[in-house]
Order: structure tokens, then C-alpha cells, then sequence
């Protein structure tokens, strides 16, 4: 359509020119001007709010960008459903340290709770307990580890949890290493949330004096693929 209104607007200005002494400029701007108030009124139109017949309606907003579930920043993202939250810890759970982390994002399993803090305290007991050892692998053994020494013999760490969680609260379990002496007591059997949970002291002694001491913490859950709750350090 819009060649054809060209063509004829070409050919009124040269008939014009042809049979009339007006200057070429005039001519020329009068066909223009004709083939633009044709164009714009074969244009489609714009009728009660709608678009035009052949436009593209804008694309709505994303579903997951405006989700009011969307995980909060820094926080792991999943489908999955969070589990409740284990709120505010009792005044009666002791002591402080062994309470997970409050980070702001919602938790799926026991192992997403955070206990850096314990962890640190943990990893600086032990550092403490650090003696040279010739046959050792890496040159070192570490005295913290109670269950080489409270166990003789192959699978020792799984050996020494149920030793830990037979203790009732007061009880210890004693040792003495190859420069230090160690006891673990335990403290309490406190909860976490849903998890039952067993807290625990530790002291690394050279000699009467303290040489570091640490909180430490077993819970019973499951784990990603096993069949039933279990009995886990955690701390």
C-alpha cells in the first residue's frame, strides 16, 4: 500500500511541474506531505486501552521474581521445605556456645545449623594437645583425642560415642596422653529443637594446671541416607 501512495505521489509532482509554472521545491513538499497523511491513516489503531492489531504485549512479570519465598540474601537456596524454626534458646540450655547460630536462613537438616564458634573452640583445644611424635603420621599426635587412649585396638572413634553417651550427667571419662593429661565430663542432656542433645566438658590438664579447656556436643539425628537417628558428635 504505502509503495503504491508513493508512486502516485511521484506521479501527481511531475504532472504538476508539466502543466503548471510553480517552483519544483513546492511541488515536491506537497506530494510529501499528502503521502504521510495517507500512511498515518492506513496505521493500525489504538482502540479502548487495547493494543494494536500486531503489537506484542509486554511480557509479564516473573512468578519467581516477585516470590514471596525467595531465600534471603547469603542464605542457600532450594526447593525444599525449611523445617521450623528452632527459635530463641531456653534459659534452662547451657552453656551458650553449644546453641546454634542464629544466621538469618532457614535450615532443611540438622547439618545446615552453624557452630563456628564451638568449632573454633574446639580446634584450639586441640591445638593445645599438639606433642612431637616420631612414628606419627605428620610428625605429631594430638592428646585431645581421647579415644586413642581409651581404646586399644581398630575403629576406636566409633567405639568411644556410646562410652561418651552412656555417662549421666557428672560422670567423666579419663585419660592421660603422651604429655597430657584429659577428662571429659558430662554436663547435661539438653535438646535442640527437635534433636535430643547431650553437652559435655572437656579439660586438658599438664600436670594440676589447666592447659586449655572446651564445650562439647553429641545429638541424635539421621542422617541424609541412613535408616534411623543415630548419636553424632557435633562439637
Amino acid at each position: 500500500m504505502k509503495k503504491v501512495l508513493f508512486a502516485l505521489a511521484a506521479d501527481i509532482a511531475v504532472t504538476s511541474v508539466a502543466q503548471a509554472d510553480f517552483p519544483l521545491e513546492s511541488l515536491v513538499r506537497g506530494a510529501a506531505s499528502e503521502v504521510v497523511r495517507s500512511v498515518v491513516s492506513d496505521a493500525p489503531q489504538q482502540r479502548g486501552g487495547e493494543p494494536a492489531t500486531g503489537t506484542v504485549p509486554a511480557a509479564p512479570a516473573s512468578a519467581a521474581s516477585t516470590s514471596s519465598s525467595a531465600p534471603k540474601a547469603g542464605c542457600f537456596k532450594t526447593r525444599a521445605k525449611p523445617l521450623p524454626p528452632l527459635g530463641p534458646r531456653p534459659d534452662s540450655y547451657a552453656p551458650e556456645i553449644l546453641w546454634p547460630e542464629d544466621t538469618g536462613c532457614d535450615y532443611y537438616k540438622f547439618s545446615d545449623l552453624k557452630f563456628d564458634k564451638g568449632k573454633a573452640q574446639k580446634k584450639a583445644f586441640e591445638d593445645a594437645s599438639k606433642v612431637a611424635c616420631s612414628d606419627c603420621e605428620g610428625g605429631y599426635s594430638f592428646d585431645a583425642w581421647a579415644h586413642f587412649f581409651l581404646i586399644k585396638g581398630g575403629n576406636s572413634y566409633e567405639k568411644f560415642t556410646p562410652m561418651l553417651i552412656a555417662l549421666k550427667p557428672g560422670q567423666s571419662l579419663s585419660w592421660k596422653g603422651a604429655r597430657y593429661s584429659g577428662t571429659v565430663q558430662a554436663t547435661g542432656e539438653h535438646p535442640i529443637g527437635p534433636y535430643p542433645c547431650r553437652q559435655y566438658h572437656w579439660t586438658l590438664k599438664s600436670g594440676k594446671n589447666v592447659v586449655a579447656e572446651r564445650e562439647g556436643l553429641y545429638c541424635e539425628v539421621k542422617g541424609e541416607y541412613a535408616a534411623s537417628a543415630t548419636w553424632r558428635e557435633v562439637l
